[in-house]
């Protein structure tokens, strides 16, 4: 039974309401904030009360927590927008709203931040020679490396840097005409696992945001600074906002976690005796100066007396909220949360913060949501199932007109059918600040998401559409109307062999996905998806199938001949930013990089390659189809996630590890490294 109908009965009336189909009321296109002094979940306080409400959870007894959660992503919006014009960016999840990333290039300037995982380089230990001219390049010094451009020429010149700080490293970076910000920080723990939720990992970390001019790129100059006391969670760049997310754990000595026991809690009640406000909030600096943009009086946190409060684990956790010019580095709007977190998700109009709750016998997700503009609170719900994330997962939550559309996962005890999938669709309340189901898909054996004991992998929403894709043996492709928001319903189901983790829309009638074969070789499929309720497959493509250079099968992804790759693999079927899409008027361009390999006589070879795509006459579904223009050889061990590439009309640009390539996208195995200065 559903948990969300015994919590909150009102819903059982909605639910029932929402059966009529296309007789549903229509849903408002915004989000209306709640009448003054209305309240919800989450409520703020005055006169000390945030210390005191913030000391007495932390003296409470605690569910003990295995949970996990990752920062979650921006809605998706139509693929081909996210490019656009004539040359490439970072592909970002919306069209309008920029992700930080550690290549950045606005026509004339290419800015490369250091990579994670450009310090090092290893040489399969089977490989028969390395060509002189394919050794490991010399590990450049902490910087980023700013490039002037030349798209008729193809060519590419380092004209300056900019240094950063000893045992500091570059999260990613932002470029808007003459100015760069860089996101810094001590310390990175990814997206996954324990280390997201676990109050430890969050001490003793900074964020610096740092703003430069960089008219001049040979002496480009630092305009502004700002220093945050904790670990960065996610970003977003609007216009001249960046939004920047930050978690952060007081130090608060001999504070146990999660207490449990009378002991443990007569134990935290003696650490947070002597604890005062100024000891609790997060350190911020702007230019060496300390601001207080909030306290802890303004930050959110559970009324005890909500019905979705009940046995929710104390956190020591500050979650913040910054809302920072980009021109001036002046802090512009902020906001704290003073409960569990685990994961952030932003749109166009609004941010939704997230928690999986693993202590419960079945998992559910807290959804809270926020104005983006003001931060106001809308209001918080709580769904079945695990809302997953990271990578190419971001697409699993998205927001349209006002519709807040989740899918989640949850695990059975059933080994005959492990996964229930579930898509929802939520709004904000009128009256109060509380988010209501509008509907729910995947409850009903007949409208099952995916079929028995198939996980979820690619997902998509777009505008009044959502694409899933489930995989045990095939691959069923699914199609969801979403137009009516009270009743999602499957209109349309294609099944392939193989699935897809990455799924693009093209346009309204083409539908790209990028994922694995049924033999887990990294393939591009095209769907025709004109007629929603019969997709089908035009084209797929399977990557590292032959070793010949360049040869691809193009024959629904059958392998041809004996000379075979043993495996091959894609890190852009996990990591969107290292897929290049760039939409043209009847033409688009795209870019896969690859690494294959298997053994030969007498040892071990594999390759390194960025693949390059055109899709032709998108604009007749019928008759669209893949073309494979060629590849790019890279040094062997060269791909990996940091991989990226940019198209600047007929101009090449390839960024792996601390190379930079160029040439054109006609020639492309004439592509080549530049020089390091």
């Amino acid at each position: 039974m559903n948990k969300i109908l015994l919590l909150v009965p009102w819903i059982i009336c909605l639910a029932v309401a929402c059966g009529g189909g296309s007789s549903a009321p229509t849903v408002p296109p915004l989000f209306v904030p709640p009448p003054a002094g209305s309240t919800g979940l989450w409520i703020t306080g005055s006169d000390g009360d945030g210390l005191v409400e913030y000391i007495a959870k932390l003296s409470r007894e605690s569910a003990a927590r295995n949970a996990f959660g990752e920062p979650l992503a921006l809605e998706a919006a139509p693929a081909a927008d996210a490019v656009g014009g004539t040359f490439s960016g970072t592909y970002t999840l919306q069209a309008e709203v920029d992700e930080h990333d550690i290549v950045k290039y606005d026509g004339s300037t290419l800015a490369i931040a250091p990579s994670r995982s450009g310090c090092c380089f290893v040489v399969d230990t089977f490989a028969l020679e390395v060509d002189e001219a394919m050794q490991t390049p010399t590990p450049l010094e902490s910087q980023i490396r700013l490039f002037t451009t030349d798209a008729v020429a193809g060519s590419a010149r380092q004209a300056g840097s900019i240094a950063l700080p000893e045992g500091i490293s570059a999260e990613g970076i932002y470029l808007n005409d003459n100015s760069l910000q860089a996101l810094l920080s001590t310390s990175w723990w990814g997206s996954f696992g324990e280390r997201f939720t676990d109050p430890f990992y969050w001490r003793e970390q900074t964020v610096r945001l740092q703003s430069y001019d960089i008219t001049n790129l040979d002496s480009p100059s630092l305009v502004s600074e700002l220093r945050i006391e904790g670990g960065l969670v996610a970003s977003r760049r609007a216009g001249d906002e960046v939004y920047l997310i930050t978690r952060h754990t007081p130090n608060i000595d001999g504070l146990i976690a999660y207490p449990q026991t009378a002991a443990q809690i007569a134990n935290n009640q003696t650490a947070l005796a002597a604890v005062s406000e100024s000891s609790v909030l997060p350190q911020i600096v702007i230019d060496d100066v300390p601001i207080t943009p909030f306290s802890l009086d303004d930050c959110y946190r559970v009324d005890q007396e909500h019905p979705l409060a009940a046995d929710l684990p104390a956190d020591s956790v500050l979650t913040t909220l910054l809302t920072v010019s980009a021109s001036s580095g002046e802090i512009l709007r902020s906001a704290c949360i003073l409960e569990p977190v685990g994961g952030v998700y932003v749109s166009n109009d609004s941010i939704a913060l997230t928690y999986v709750r693993w202590d419960v016998e079945s998992a559910t997700t807290l959804v809270h949501l926020l104005d983006r503009q003001t931060y106001d609170y809308l209001g918080s719900e709580e769904v079945q199932g695990a809302l997953y994330s990271g990578g190419n997962n971001d697409f699993r939550i998205s927001e349209h007109e006002g519709v807040l559309r989740l899918v989640t996962t949850e695990r059975t005890d059933n080994p005959e059918d492990q996964f229930q999938h579930r898509l929802f669709t939520l709004r904000p309340e009128a009256a109060a600040p509380e988010l209501e189901v509008l509907g729910v898909l995947g409850d009903a054996p007949s409208e099952r998401i995916g079929k028995v004991n198939e996980d979820l992998y690619g997902v998509r929403f777009t505008g009044s559409r959502a694409y899933l894709v489930t995989f045990e043996r095939i691959d069923p492709l699914y199609v969801v109307d979403l137009s009516e928001p009270m009743s999602p319903t499957i209109v349309g189901e294609l099944e392939v062999p193989g699935f897809s983790d990455l799924l693009h829309e093209v346009n309204a009638e083409l539908l790209l996905g990028l994922g694995s074969s049924e033999r887990r070789f990294p393939k591009l499929e095209l769907y025709n998806v004109s007629d929603v309720s019969n997709p089908e497959s035009l084209s797929c493509v399977e990557l590292g199938t032959v070793r010949a250079a360049g040869a691809m099968v193009f024959d629904g992804c059958d392998v041809l001949g004996p000379a075979e790759w043993e495996w091959s693999y894609s890190p852009a079927q996990y990591n969107r930013y290292a897929f290049t899409y760039l939409a043209g008027q009847d033409t688009d361009r795209l870019t896969v990089p690859y690494s294959a390999g298997g053994r030969v006589e007498g040892g071990y070879q594999s390759v390194d390659r960025v693949a390059l795509f055109e899709l032709t006459d998108k604009t007749t579904p019928a008759d669209a189809a893949l073309n494979l223009v060629g590849e790019v050889e890279l040094n062997p061990g060269a791909v990996s996630g940091d991989t990226r590439v940019i198209i600047d009309t007929d101009a090449l640009y390839v960024i792996a590890h601390s190379d930079l390539l160029s040439g054109f996208w006609t020639n492309p195995e004439a592509v080549a490294p530049i020089p390091a200065n």
